[in-house]
This record gives C-alpha cells, sequence and structure tokens, in this order.
C-alpha cells in the first residue's frame, strides 16, 4: 500500500441533469458535470461560461454609491480640483491605482497617488498621509482595495474638509465608514449582483461608469489585479480574467511586457503565470520597499524604463524569497520546538521578522503543517506585533478573529487570509483562545488536507478531444478550480525517475492495450515507494503534453494511492544496509532474519524491530499483527511458515524480499526423484561393499548420477537403515524393512528446501506477487 497525502473527496452530480446539460449544449458529460459542480446547471447560463464575452459583464450603476462618486469626480475635472489615488502595497492594490491613474490621466486631470509604506504606516487610510494630502492641495481623495473599516479615518478626512470616495472589497463591518461615497459590492445594501470582486473590479466598475464605456484596454490591469488577489474566478470575475488574459497576451502594456520577459515567460501567459510569476514580482516591491516601483512600472509607456524597473522587481523578489526562506525556518524551528502547543492551531513570533513576507511564510507553514497559522512580525521599539493569517478549511479566519477582537486593535480580512495587529503581551492569550476556538470548530480529520475529485476516469476514456474541450473552463482558478480526477484500474507498464536531478517521477499506465503517460512534478522520492506490480490510483489534471511537434495527452500526478498490498524484490546477496536504513526511517519495519547470519549486527546498528524464523518457528515469539512492513532479511525455512506469517497480519502494506542464495551454497538445486534413488539402489545391491569416497566415481559413471547426489542419497539410506557406513566402508543390509523415502529427515529437509528455492530465490518477480496473491486469497476464503 502506499497513503495519499490528502482525503480524495468525490464531488457528486444528478446524473440526469448532466446528460441534460450535455445534450443540451451538446457538449461532452463530463464536461457538463464539472459545470454543474461548478454551480452552472442552467443551460443559457452554461453558454454564457463557455462563452465569455464583454456582454456579461454588469451595469457598475447597479452598485450602490457609483451615482454620487461619478458625479462628484465629474465635478472635480470640471473644476481642476486635485485629485489623489490611495491605494495598497499588494499586487490588487497596485493594479487598482495604477488602473485609476491611467483613467485619470486619460481625462487630462491633476491626479496623483500615494500607497502607505507597510513597515512605519500599516495598511489602509491613515490620519499622517490624509493631513499632508489636506496640506498638498488635494481635494477629492480616492481610495482603493482600501477603506471599507476606516471609520475614524474617513471622519477625520471629513473634518479636514477632505471628500473621501471609498471603493473597497473586503468584508465591511458593522459600521461603515461616511464619505461622499462608498462602493463595496459586500455592502449589507448593496444589490450588485457580483459580490465576489477584486479592489481592482471594483475600481474598473467606477471607471466603466465614469467613462460610459468598458475600458477594455484596461483589463489587462484588472486581470492582473483580480488573478493575484485570488478571489473566486466565476461571474464577472471569470469575464474580467478571460478577457483581461487576452489583453496581456497583446503585450501592449509596455510594462507587463517587460516583466513577462524578466519572468522567462515565454509563449501564452495563463492564470497561473500571473498567480505564480508576475503577481509575486509586483508584489515584491510592497513587501519589501515601495510599492511604487511596481506602480510606475504599469504606467510607464517607455520601454527602456520598463525594463529597468522590470528588473529592479525581479530583483527584489529574489531577496523576497530568500527571505520567507529564512523567516520560515526560524517559524519551523518554533513548531516542531513546542508540537504539543500548536496541534491545532499555529501562532509563532519573533521580533525582527519583515512584515512584509510573513504572509507568505504562514502560507508555507499552513502547507507543511496543514494548520490554521499566523504570524508575527514584533516591532520592538513600539511592542505591536503585525501579523497574516492563512487557514485550512473549516476555519473561518475573520470570524475567529472577530470573537478575539478585545485582544486586537486593528484586524480585517477574509474566510481564508486575515491581518492584524497587537500588543506583544495579548499574544500568549490570543494564541490560547484560537487554540481553543479550533478545538471547537474542526474535527481531527479537518487537518488532513481535502482535495476534490470532480470524476473517476479509465484512461480509455483519456483522449486530445476531451482535453481540448475542457480548456474551454480556463482561466481556472479560486472558485474555478482546475478539474482534478481519479484514475483508477491500470496497471504499470513502466516506472522512472527523470529531471537532471532525478527528482520528478514518470509513469506509463496501461490496460487492455490502453496506455496513458502520467507525470509527477518533485515526486520522484515516491518512485522507491511504488512496486512493479502495483496498481495505483492516481490524482491529477489532464493536460496535453507537445514535443517535437507531436502532442499526446498526459495525467499531471498531485497525489497518489495504492490501495493493496505492494510486493518489492529486493532479492541480491549484494550490500542492502543503505535501503534497510532508509526503510527504517520511513516507517517501522519488521525485519525476519535467520538466528546464525550476520544480519543481526546491522539489525542492532539500526534499532529495528526483528525476529528470527527460529523464534516464530518455535512459538517462541509471536509476530506483532499490527505491522506494516515485513522485511525478509533471511530466506524463510519452510514455505508453509511464512504462509502462517503473512496470515497473521491484519493489515500488511508492504512485503520486502531482500535475501540472497549464497546460504544455499553446497546445497542440492533439485532432490532426486524416486527412480533415481532406485536406481542408486539397484547399484549397490549388485556389489553389497563400497569403499567411500574412492569408489563414488565409479558409482557416478554406474548409475549417471551426480557425487552430490549420490553423497546425498546414501545419507537418506543410511537413515532409513539400508545402508551402514563405518570409516571409509558401505555396507548394503540385506532385506532391509520397507519404509518410505519420507521417513528420512535429511529427504524431508531437502524437499523443503527444494520448495522454498523454487518459491523464493529462483522464482521471477511475478511468480512471486502471484504466490503471495494465492496466500492472501486463500486466507480470505
Amino acid at each position: 500500500m502506499l497513503q495519499s497525502k490528502t482525503r480524495w473527496q468525490l464531488v457528486e452530480a444528478e446524473e440526469s441533469q448532466v446528460r441534460e446539460l450535455a445534450g443540451e449544449l451538446g457538449i461532452h458529460p463530463l464536461t457538463a458535470r464539472l459545470l454543474i459542480h461548478r454551480g452552472v446547471s442552467d443551460p443559457e447560463q452554461a453558454r454564457r461560461f463557455l462563452q465569455v464575452s464583454l456582454s456579461e459583464l454588469y451595469s457598475p450603476f447597479l452598485m450602490d454609491g457609483i451615482e454620487e462618486a461619478v458625479d462628484r469626480i465629474r465635478a472635480a475635472l470640471d473644476r481642476r480640483e486635485k485629485i489623489l489615488i490611495y491605494g495598497d502595497y499588494d499586487a490588487d492594490g497596485v493594479s487598482s491605482t495604477s488602473l485609476l491613474m491611467k483613467v485619470f490621466r486619460g481625462l487630462d486631470a491633476d491626479v496623483d497617488y500615494y500607497i502607505p509604506n507597510r513597515f512605519t504606516e500599516g495598511y489602509g487610510l491613515n490620519e499622517n498621509a490624509l493631513r499632508k494630502a489636506k496640506e498638498a492641495g488635494v481635494q477629492l481623495m480616492i481610495s482603493v482595495d482600501t477603506g471599507i473599516s476606516a471609520v475614524k479615518e474617513a471622519k477625520f478626512a471629513r473634518e479636514l474638509g477632505l471628500d473621501l470616495i471609498i471603493t473597497d472589497h473586503h468584508e465591511p463591518p458593522a459600521v461603515l465608514p461616511e464619505g461622499v461615497a462608498v462602493i463595496n459590492p459586500k455592502k449589507p445594501d448593496c444589490s450588485y449582483p457580483c459580490k465576489l470582486l477584486a479592489g481592482v473590479g471594483v475600481a474598473f466598475k467606477l471607471a466603466h461608469a465614469l467613462l460610459g464605456r468598458v475600458p477594455e484596454e484596461l483589463l489587462d490591469l484588472v486581470a492582473l489585479g483580480t488573478i493575484a488577489d485570488l478571489v473566486p474566478l466565476m461571474d464577472e470575475n471569470r469575464v474580467i480574467a478571460a478577457l483581461g488574459l487576452k489583453e496581456i497576451n497583446r503585450r501592449r502594456n509596455p510594462g507587463l511586457s517587460a516583466l513577462m520577459d524578466v519572468a522567462g515567460i515565454q509563449g501564452e501567459v495563463t492564470a497561473g503565470h500571473v498567480g505564480f510569476s508576475l503577481g509575486p514580482r509586483i508584489n515584491a516591491g510592497g513587501r519589501l520597499d515601495t510599492a511604487a516601483t511596481a506602480v510606475e512600472l504599469l504606467l510607464t509607456e517607455d520601454p527602456e524604463q520598463a525594463r529597468v524597473l522590470a528588473e529592479e522587481l525581479d530583483g527584489m523578489n529574489r531577496e523576497r524569497q530568500k527571505l520567507v526562506e529564512e523567516i520560515a525556518a526560524e517559524a519551523c524551528a518554533q513548531v516542531e520546538s513546542a508540537p504539543e502547543k500548536h496541534r491545532r492551531f499555529i501562532v509563532v513570533a519573533a521580533p525582527g521578522w519583515n512584515v512584509g513576507v510573513i504572509g507568505i511564510v504562514a502560507s508555507r507553514l499552513v502547507e507543511k503543517y496543514y494548520r490554521p497559522t499566523i504570524v508575527l512580525g514584533i516591532d520592538e521599539e513600539t511592542g505591536m506585533a503585525k501579523g497574516s493569517a492563512r487557514s485550512i478549511v473549516g476555519l473561518d479566519l475573520y470570524r475567529a478573529l472577530t470573537t478575539c477582537g478585545d485582544l486586537l486593535p486593528q484586524f480585517g480580512g477574509h474566510e481564508m487570509a486575515a491581518g492584524m495587529s497587537l500588543p506583544r503581551e495579548n499574544i500568549e492569550e490570543f494564541h490560547r483562545r484560537l487554540d481553543q476556538i479550533a478545538g471547537e470548530w474542526l474535527r481531527e480529520e479537518d487537518y488532513i488536507p481535502l482535495s476534490r475529485v470532480e470524476a473517476e476516469l479509465s484512461i480509455g476514456e483519456v483522449n486530445l478531444d476531451l482535453i481540448e474541450e475542457l480548456e474551454r473552463l480556463e482561466p481556472c482558478g479560486m472558485g474555478n478550480p482546475t478539474p482534478q480526477f481519479q484514475l483508477r484500474g491500470a496497471g504499470l507498464s513502466r516506472l522512472q525517475v527523470m529531471g537532471r536531478e532525478k527528482n520528478h517521477l514518470k509513469m506509463v499506465l496501461e490496460v487492455e492495450g490502453d496506455s496513458l503517460e502520467a507525470v509527477g512534478f518533485r515526486m520522484g522520492e515516491l518512485a522507491a515507494e511504488i512496486a512493479p506490480s502495483a496498481r495505483p490510483e492516481l490524482l491529477g489534471e489532464l493536460s496535453i503534453n507537445e514535443w517535437n511537434h507531436r502532442r499526446s495527452p498526459q495525467f499531471l500526478i498531485r497525489d497518489i494511492r495504492v490501495p493493496h498490498l505492494q510486493v518489492f524484490d529486493w532479492r541480491s546477496n549484494g550490500d542492502l544496509s543503505d535501503r534497510f536504513r532508509r526503510l527504517a526511517e520511513g516507517g517501522a519495519p519488521l525485519f525476519m532474519i535467520r538466528q546464525s547470519t550476520a544480519r543481526k549486527e546491522w539489525v542492532t546498528e539500526l534499532m529495528v524491530q526483528a525476529l528470527t524464523w527460529e523464534e516464530i518457528s518455535l512459538g517462541k515469539k509471536q509476530p506483532p499483527t499490527e505491522t506494516r512492513q515485513l522485511v525478509l532479511a533471511d530466506l524463510p525455512p519452510e514455505v508453509s511458515l511464512l504462509e502462517e506469517l503473512l496470515r497473521s497480519f491484519s493489515g500488511l502494506e508492504r512485503l520486502y524480499f531482500a535475501f540472497g542464495d549464497t546460504e544455499l551454497e553446497g546445497s542440492l538445486t533439485r532432490t532426486p526423484d524416486r527412480e533415481q534413488f532406485k536406481v542408486l539402489y539397484a547399484s549397490l545391491m549388485r556389489r553389497k561393499h563400497f569403499r567411500l569416497p574412492s569408489e563414488l566415481n565409479g558409482l557416478s559413471r554406474m548409475t549417471g548420477l551426480s557425487g552430490r547426489w549420490i553423497g546425498f542419497m546414501l545419507k537418506v539410506f543410511g537413515e532409513l537403515g539400508f545402508v551402514r557406513v563405518s570409516g571409509d566402508q558401505l555396507e548394503v543390509i540385506p532385506q532391509p524393512a520397507k519404509r518410505p523415502l519420507t521417513q528420512s529427515r535429511l529427504y524431508r529437509e531437502q524437499l523443503e528446501r527444494e520448495r522454498v528455492q523454487n518459491a523464493f530465490v529462483y522464482s521471477s518477480y511475478r511468480d512471486l506477487c502471484q504466490w503471495v496473491a494465492s496466500v492472501l486469497s486463500t486466507d480470505r476464503k
């Protein structure tokens, strides 16, 4: 067996609905099933999902506050008032700021932008920035991707005589800030159909309303922020992401084009490229220094300046990666030094941790330990800790933080991600309460990651036409995940590791003439845990492999399990100590050895569990029935003894045949049969007396039997009382009692030795597997 890393949960769909939708749209039933899984079951709704167009965008005037905002902005434009865009330092905030800057510059407005410094000012509106804006002559401030919780700051702006328009998408608090307009689709009184917009999506709706048209030329920025902010790519976000990716691929924004170049993106840009390459580089400036570098990159029309800024961000991103590695190592050390403390909810903190990257560190810890996690950087001068939180399915972070609101001067966020600040002395109590909440809200099984299985497939169902049709579901992301499928029922025709560092896994699955290539990146270590006879079940994604102008279906593995006992053939006379050591480090195998062999030395060295065949045979010890891995380091003395041993285990997962044949040296490979014994006995009866060993060669010539066979047979005759040996004289006993060969202990031992050899030494790997299967199937009967 091989256990999967996650829990696989099959998503169900009503079969009649699947057939109806597939028939109505003329699509593959699997495509119909996936649409239904995404809540798209109405045929017209499904057509719109599959055929994205601008006509699917809602009127911006359905959003509460848009009309008031547009009126105030137009008045500001008419009066040539000074306008300030107040943004945020992440990719969503940067793209929102850049978008409105482009809009207002296009309208020839007196406009500038301001993004607070993460380290000196923190998140959101702050009074000092508002005061400076007013002193600089700003009359209208428009926030993007921030402000929905700025009740105190909005009041301060009003007192200054600074008009404020708030656009945001974060969860609104019970009391909203007051301004000229507060635009957020999540407001309780807002009836806008799509509640899922990113901050840049809300800014885009404001731009649409202000311009009186859809600013298609800015969709690249909207897609950038929408995808990078991990909002669900459904409803209006799907339209934005799909059409925005097309705009990105036109490379009309010099800054984005330069960023693609330094990121090494060639060919078509996908949502994955935005999420894992472009987004992190846009974020890097705000994480380490200032977000202004990223804004200037997105605003510049000069390709040379774009290249310089892109390289600067790329360098910052490399520095950010190094910083993340260092802090993550320290955070993991804290967790592992007090595992019980962090068993249900991880909270780690330290002075000097860069608050610009702790969100990434929190994600790393969730990935490694799969626990809700908060990472806090402590400012030793102020005594305040700033933190980022990431959650797991089943624990709503925003709700959890709300219950700890008395400890948190500031907090905000979503179900799965949040930020907060608190005094250093509150951290222990904060952790205690969160641990209690996790204990009440989560079950033990919730701490095992859940993998969504969209359908079970056989490899015969996978072809290029199907994969190409499924590509119509893209772009995939939050809310519209890349479909994952379970493959089962196929055997392995090839298993190998590949890549320069041999860290990738490649297998070819085969059943009834159908085959499919499957690849698991960074899964190379699993090759040693999958036996050639395994029938693995795979969880992963369908893709198309293009190589040398040839296109073929490919399965990208995300998780693997083998649901049956695996048999490994490690039979060798060589040194297996390294293999045994790795086995011992990875689990708790039981080793079976002979009392007389040298295996005892490394068994003692490795401190592994071991029993001798003699102990089992004589009933002195019983093997633990809960054994999961059994290593046959020495040959069993009897076939039946191994049969009984295998049947004694309740859940054996892996069986290793790991012995050699050196102990068989000098023994017979085959037992003489009854006719050969008769030939030898007849020859002995002719002379009655022989001198041994001098006359052994003559006996061999006379009978055609080998000297080793004759030596063995004479011992058997001696045991049965047919001959007597005295010194070098052999005498045939006249008229001995008739006795079958099986009354000889030597003969029985040789028969059993031959059975052991044939079953376990001279057999093929396939023979071994069939033998094990027959033993266990007989046991089940």
